[in-house]
């Protein structure tokens, strides 16, 4: 059931959207091979929560990798995140400062004062907010000032791509804001005190947890929000990776119930052992993690935690594991990453098996992601393009018929050629994936649609192909979103 929520919403200082800027250079996330070996392998980051030198690992066993990696870091106290495509980790210091350690110089640098907010976009941007209200914007190159100070009172951020900040604040009630870097605030609007309030990765999308559902506003048309009641009240909310879902954990009810974004309704539940206090997706779309209620206190608490399938939309399992502002999560490999007891363990995503461990782990803090050093990197690649079949020399041409009529030519066989493509998305939802491609098409893109492969995979979106890497990061960057550049070595996809 699906209405206008009136009440939520009742004056905008200005309703436009700021015109979408070019993502910086960099910006975009790093190659990664769809098939065959990957140039540059996803490894888990060890970062000592004493502080030291960082350590590498490889997945899914977490043996270590023999690479020598200077420099230190602080001591540390919780993760913001890792930018992989700007090659920083992003942690707090035991001060509550915000530290990034560069992996390229291998040395740290101070980004925000003690107690500012911080979130880091899906463009890889980290904005924070201090205390009085100053905005940086933090890339790897450096800071960026933005214009406007705030003033105290912001209690929440939520960083979104093309330098676009949502933000609740807190004086003379609560209030969402859209800020942009270059155009300042473009909305604002009043919204309830106090009830849960979580945002999508692209920052397109803020939902609020009532007592009777769920009210959602979208940052392309902040006047009008929309709500959906549910069967039960929500204690915790969660949006998929893609955006397209937001599940929702109910007080009174062993379930989750699963809202469709664009149907502005509720298209079923997943049952579950008990009723559900936390949730936490896995950022590549295949399972989401629920802390049973009651366990959803402070971050470090241990105890059950139930795995949710979103392909298959029911728990394949459970794990003993405490959280943190790291783990557990999800590496793009299919490889669960969670501490349990002393351990950091490795397990498979959806059988949940174990494939490796680090026995002391549990002390330090982790990051999940595509990096080697650069000396690697490129041997790495030599190696990947080493491998690589040779192309088969065409066939002889047929002798020429002495006579009778003239042969047509054979066909010519399917182009393997590796080539480069733009993924924009990766979903097990075919429906959302089929509106995606439908919404780049309108907009003259040179979309396809690649349906799974095996079972767990996603439905994947991508647009190409494109004949030089400069081609595909510009085709990229234009979209104004995130985006990987992968390599294909197999016939292009039908188009839908």
């Amino acid at each position: 059931m699906t209405r206008r929520w009136p009440l939520l919403l009742l004056l905008l200082a200005a309703c436009a959207r700021p015109r979408d800027r070019d993502t910086p250079a960099g910006s975009s996330n790093p190659t990664a091979t769809a098939d065959g070996p990957r140039a540059v392998p996803v490894v888990a980051l060890r970062l000592p929560g004493r502080g030291g030198e960082l350590r590498a690992f490889a997945l899914p066993s977490l043996g270590p990798l023999p690479w020598t990696l200077p420099g230190r870091t602080s001591a540390a106290h919780g993760t913001v995140g890792m930018d992989v495509a700007g090659r920083r980790l992003l942690f707090r210091d035991t001060g509550d400062a915000v530290v990034a350690f560069d992996l390229v110089a291998f040395r740290e640098r101070a980004i925000a004062p003690r107690g500012a907010l911080a979130d880091l976009g899906a463009d890889g941007a980290l904005l924070t907010v201090d205390h009085r209200g100053a905005v940086v914007e933090s890339q790897p190159w450096g800071l960026r000032s933005w214009p406007d100070t705030l003033g105290p009172g912001t209690r929440a951020i939520f960083a979104a791509p093309n330098a676009r900040l949502l933000l609740l604040r807190a004086r003379g009630g609560d209030s969402l804001v859209g800020l942009s870097r270059d155009g300042g605030a473009y909305f604002s609007a009043p919204v309830l005190r106090g009830v849960q309030t979580v945002a999508s990765r692209d920052g397109d999308a803020v939902a609020f947890a009532t007592e009777t559902g769920l009210v959602v506003v979208e940052d392309r048309d902040p006047q009008n929000p929309w709500f959906v009641k549910l069967r039960g009240s929500p204690r915790a909310v969660a949006f998929s990776p893609s955006g397209h879902r937001i599940y929702v954990a109910l007080r009174t009810r062993s379930e989750l119930a699963v809202v469709d974004r664009f149907q502005r309704s509720e298209r079923g539940t997943i049952a579950l052992p008990g009723p559900a206090g936390a949730l936490r997706a896995d950022p590549w779309g295949r399972a989401i993690f629920v802390r049973p209620a009651g366990a959803e206190g402070a971050e470090g608490a241990e105890g059950a935690t139930w795995v949710v399938s979103l392909a298959s939309e029911r728990v394949v399992g459970h794990l003993a594991t405490e959280w943190d502002t790291d783990l557990p999560t999800v590496s793009q490999t299919g490889v669960i990453l969670d501490r349990e007891g002393d351990a950091v363990v490795a397990r498979d995503v959806h059988s949940l098996d174990s494939l490796g461990a680090v026995a002391d782990g549990a002390r330090d803090y982790w990051f999940l992601g595509a990096w080697a050093p650069a000396g690697a990197a490129a041997a790495l690649r030599q190696q990947a393009r080493a491998a690589a079949p040779a192309p088969s020399a065409a066939p002889p041409a047929p002798a020429k018929p002495a006579a009778g009529p003239k042969a047509l030519p054979p066909a010519p066989a399917p182009d393997t050629t590796a080539r480069l493509w733009v993924q924009v998305s990766a979903s097990q939802s075919e429906a959302a994936s089929r509106a995606l491609v439908a919404e780049l098409a309108a907009a003259h893109k040179p979309v396809q649609l690649v349906p799974p492969r095996a079972e767990g995979d996603g439905w994947r979106v991508v647009l190409g192909p494109f004949a030089t890497r400069d081609d595909a990061e510009a085709a990229g960057r234009a979209l104004g979103r995130p985006f990987f550049i992968v390599e294909r070595a197999v016939p292009a996809p039908d188009r839908p």
